[in-house]
């Protein structure tokens, strides 16, 4: 007990209430058993029927204990580590505009390739789970982290701000069924935040500077967990080039993960010669378990356990 003590004493205080949230609310799914299908992000409800609770449900429920075990062990990592870089107040606001601003793009794809392309699939696909905005926390993380590089499950480096387009692809490899758009979704609101094009949404640092003197808040900010946000400001946000640069560097970063995969391959097939990219290293099978940065997902999106089975497997 003293080990969870220390560990969660050690947690920020925005990534630690979000974290209390998600379980509280698993717990309430475990002992009610409520139909998850209420509860589910499913666009065609929110859109047709103005559902739009959905766009809050859908982050906080979770699938079973391994779904929800992941995301929190994603949301420690990623969440305190940037909640040390931000402050407390910038994370609590990505975090609450994070779960709206998330789901509200994931809706918009699914209804304008319904309404362009007639693919109605997306439409009436219903799904749960916080790693929406996990991967836009991952986004504004690796914006904002010193670090060049980092390792993908330990079997390849690329660029800190390519990790996050490099989960969504590999993870969709590993696992298949979780849900591609959603992981999307949260990769798009992280680049435009992080790009200033949502700077509409969020405080600016002076508010939140000045937030933090007043005494409505003293409460909060007395608490050990909590952080004060930087001397030279949150960082997130400030760069404003449009959305001609936006889109630039979405595609730009696209384009860098597809030369980093196709030089990968090089190098597994051919082995590495002195022309090759040095950014890209190949590790071990066993440390492809041991890393530390690396996001676990596993979002049920189709066929969720009921929370009634799953109390009679654990029983």
């Amino acid at each position: 007990m003293s080990r969870l003590a220390e560990t969660l004493a050690n947690i920020p205080l925005a990534t630690l209430s979000i974290m209390i949230v998600c379980c509280v609310v698993y717990m309430y799914q475990f002992f009610v058993d409520p139909p998850m299908h209420h509860y589910t992000m499913c666009p065609r409800l929110v859109i047709y029927m103005s559902e739009y609770y959905r766009f809050i449900t859908s982050s906080l429920f979770h699938g079973s204990i391994m779904h929800i075990g992941m995301n929190m062990m994603s949301t420690m990592a990623i969440g305190s580590s940037l909640e040390k870089r931000v402050g407390t107040l910038a994370m609590a606001t990505t975090i609450l505009w994070g779960i709206q601003l998330t789901s509200s793009i994931y809706t918009f794809i699914s209804w304008l390739l319904y309404i362009t392309i007639g693919y109605e699939h997306l439409m009436n696909q219903h799904s749960v789970g916080f790693s929406g905005v996990i991967f836009q926390l991952a986004v504004l993380e690796a914006n904002l982290s010193p670090d060049r590089t980092r390792s993908v499950f330990g079997f390849v480096n690329v660029s800190s701000k390519m990790y996050p387009w490099a989960l969504l692809v590999i993870l969709q490899f590993i696992m298949p069924q979780i849900s591609f758009l959603g992981h999307l979704s949260g990769i798009l609101i992280g680049t435009m935040q992080s790009h200033g094009s949502l700077n509409v949404f969020f405080p600016s640092d002076e508010y939140l500077k000045d937030s933090e003197q007043k005494t409505s808040l003293a409460f909060i900010v007395r608490q050990p967990s909590f952080v004060s946000m930087p001397e030279a400001g949150t960082g997130l946000g400030r760069r404003r080039e449009g959305s001609a640069g936006l889109f630039a560097e979405v595609g730009g970063s696209i384009a860098l993960f597809v030369k980093n995969i196709c030089e990968t391959l090089k190098v597994m097939i051919f082995g590495r010669g002195e022309g090759s990219n040095q950014n890209i290293q190949m590790g071990s099978l066993g440390a492809a378990w041991g890393g530390n940065d690396s996001v676990r997902d596993d979002e049920g999106w189709n066929g969720l356990p009921t929370i009634a089975e799953e109390r009679e497997r654990l029983t």
